[in-house]
């Protein structure tokens, strides 16, 4: 994997974004998934099916919004006042286009823990992260930075190529939805892992398909499983968020 980091830490920083714990809230949300499984149409059986699903919602819909950061930030990061005015724009772009509002939310409050951690860690050493407060501030009237933003913006200011930037959502995405499955008891943690490493071929096919793709391709390949996580604030218990 290729890529390109200002810290002196290397690809350290790269492995550590998508280690399970990094505190970014991603296991407080199933995808969609909590809400599948009480409605009876995800089991066991068909865990796979839905995983397939969520990683081209994720490349269709996410992945070009990842992107579409990334190359703004690369462009754009001498000059704050630019990436701010160009991000926030961004993110106008991708309020309008979250289509339920169960993710809308999960994707700001992903979105606001990963802007306090990356400030946090990377604020005192690199003054570029310094923007992220402006960007902040003045998007609190539409609710929040999505995550799928911060995600390509933080990336493009370590200095992490396109490309792993978004293989990294993808496996964040895959992670995640099996994290989700574990706890929901669907499958136990070594068949998680198992079909984590079936899907490899899948992650690398949808990656080569749907890759350095810009947010005005952005689409939503599972308008079922968008009607289904909308459903999940109206369950009577859940242990996810979202």
């Amino acid at each position: 994997m290729s890529s390109k980091i200002i810290s002196p830490t290397g690809d350290w920083a790269l492995w550590q974004m998508v280690d399970s714990l990094f505190p970014t809230g991603g296991f407080a949300h199933s995808l969609g998934l909590e809400a599948a499984v009480q409605e009876g149409l995800v089991v066991a059986s068909s865990l796979r099916t839905f995983l397939s699903a969520s990683l081209h919602q994720s490349a269709n819909f996410a992945m070009p919004i990842v992107f579409s950061a990334h190359q703004i930030t690369a462009t754009s990061m001498k000059n704050s006042c630019d990436l701010v005015e160009s991000v926030l724009d961004l993110n106008k772009h991708a309020v309008a286009l979250y289509s339920n509002h169960v993710a809308r939310k999960a994707s700001f409050a992903q979105g606001a823990a990963l802007l306090r951690l990356a400030l946090f860690m990377y604020g005192p050493k690199y003054p570029q992260f310094q923007t992220l407060v402006s960007m902040r501030n003045n998007a609190k009237e539409h609710g929040g930075i999505h995550h799928a933003v911060l995600f390509g913006v933080v990336c493009a200011l370590l200095g992490v190529e396109a490309e792993p930037t978004q293989r990294m959502f993808l496996f964040v995405t895959t992670r995640d939805v099996l994290s989700a499955a574990t706890r929901l008891n669907l499958v136990g943690p070594l068949e998680a892992a198992k079909l984590q490493f079936e899907m490899t071929s899948l992650l690398e096919l949808v990656f080569q398909a749907k890759k350095n793709r810009v947010v005005e391709d952005s689409y939503s390949s599972a308008p079922l499983l968008d009607l289904v996580q909308a459903m999940h604030d109206q369950l009577y218990t859940r242990i996810f968020n979202s």
